[in-house]
């Protein structure tokens, strides 16, 4: 402190003014170095004091200090000593806690093992059962959980045991897998994961693709231009309602062959019905009559009057089954046209109705069937009148051969064998009708 004092300037011996000294000089020097003296003493006074009182704060703070680390080492001490009494007493509760969990614990439980409250898991190892179950708590108050493993010998076993818990009835849970099952419901799931990803990836794909369709439908749509489509729309429909015209002029046409071909049908059919009806006429009369006579002649004379009758019966039948193939025949290649026709009409626009296919069909199983009975009447002709009516029968089938293969003109030839070979009115009835229904789809 005294060294760092400020010291007033001496100049030195070679600084001095080479003067000779004088009494008053001398005072002044000896003034000015008082009061240097002076104010040096001054300073170290002052820094004395506040030296001073520093010291006396660090003091005061030491002794605060030396107190309170007094006061932390009691607290420590009497800190070691509380633990090692709660470490004491907590080794203590351990140890009793295992030697209660050695003396109460078994595998097989007995009447001092605890009640459960819940069994968690159930697995099977060989005979036994064994089970990890929660302890009910014996105090309200106590959280806690205890859980343990117990064997049992048998299903009857676990139920009885699970039937002293008080309250709900424990549910028993399902047998857990074995490791090889697990590992197995693994692999199933793993590859279901997979198969799921893929079907999902595929989906996104698709998803995808259906949606760059749709961009490029719009795009395309966008930039269609509108008055060339509706221009191609008005050409399309001039040309359509061009094939329409035709079309119905084509039906008129149509139309009009039909009608003739129908008055011809009428005619025809009024000429020759009036004729086949006065022949049946006499063919029934002429039966009659030899049906009386054939009852008083003797069996030689009935043998010999039936052979040429009989020859002639022969050779009408392979005649008409001839007739019947070739009919038959002509009907196909009718159907076939009709067919045709049928088609040509559909793709102008203008087609026949629905039941057109139906209706010829039943024509032609109706034919048929005409046919088949015409065969099979042919073995009930009486022998008397065989021949005229071979005869009749066979001109007609002639004609009906040599005919057009127009259909119209071909009918009143049809009508004609239906007499002769004793139709019915309701099956040429129906044979009618089921002719128009095949000849409906002109109107």
């Amino acid at each position: 402190m005294e060294d760092t004092a400020e010291r007033p300037a001496v100049p030195e011996d070679s600084e001095r003014p080479v003067t000779p000294p004088t009494a008053e000089s001398e005072q002044e020097d000896v003034a000015m170095q008082l009061r240097a003296w002076r104010e040096r003493s001054g300073r170290l006074e002052a820094l004395l004091a506040r030296k001073s009182a520093r010291l006396q704060e660090l003091e005061d703070t030491e002794a605060k200090l030396k107190r309170l680390l007094a006061m932390a080492k009691r607290s420590i001490d009497n800190s070691k000593q509380d633990i090692a009494a709660k470490d004491a007493e907590l080794d203590e509760l351990r140890a009793q806690l295992a030697k209660r969990a050695a003396a109460s614990h078994s595998w097989r439980p007995d009447a001092a093992t605890r009640d459960p409250k819940r069994v968690l898991h159930k697995i099977a190892h060989g005979s036994a059962l064994w089970c990890l179950v929660e302890y009910a708590n014996e105090s309200d108050v106590d959280d806690a959980q205890e859980f343990a493993w117990h064997r049992f010998a048998s299903a009857e076993e676990l139920r009885a045991y699970a039937a002293r818990a008080s309250g709900e009835p424990i549910v028993l849970p399902e047998l857990s897998l074995t490791p090889f099952e697990s590992e197995r419901a693994r692999r199933d799931l793993k590859d279901e994961i997979e198969r799921v990803q893929e079907e999902f990836r595929r989906y996104r794909v698709r998803a995808e693709i259906t949606r760059k369709q749709k961009d490029a439908e719009i795009r395309k749509i966008a930039e269609t231009d509108v008055s060339s489509e509706l221009q191609a729309a008005r050409t399309q429909l001039r040309r359509l309602t061009k094939s329409h015209a035709e079309a119905e002029a084509r039906e008129l046409e149509w139309r009009r062959k039909f009608e003739k071909l129908t008055k011809d049908y009428e005619k025809l059919s009024g000429t020759m019905g009036e004729t086949v009806v006065r022949e049946k006429e006499a063919l029934e009369k002429k039966a009659s009559d030899g049906r009386s006579h054939g009852g008083h002649t003797s069996t030689t004379n009935n043998s010999s009057a039936v052979g040429p009758d009989g020859a002639d019966l022969q050779l009408l039948r392979h005649e008409f089954a001839q007739y019947r193939k070739r009919a038959l025949n002509a009907v196909e290649q009718k159907e076939k046209e009709l067919s045709d026709m049928h088609a040509q009409l559909q793709h102008e626009g203008r087609g026949p109705p629905s039941n057109s296919s139906s209706s010829r069909a039943m024509s032609t199983a109706a034919l048929r069937r005409m046919s088949s009975e015409s065969a099979s009447s042919l073995s009930g002709f009486e022998p008397p009148n065989a021949t005229t009516t071979n005869e009749y029968l066979k001109n007609i089938v002639y004609k009906y051969m040599t005919a057009d293969a127009d259909e119209a003109g071909r009918e009143p030839m049809e009508a004609a064998i239906a007499t002769v070979l004793n139709f019915s009115a309701a099956e040429v009835a129906a044979l009618q009708e089921k002719r128009k229904q095949a000849q409906s789809w002109f109107w």
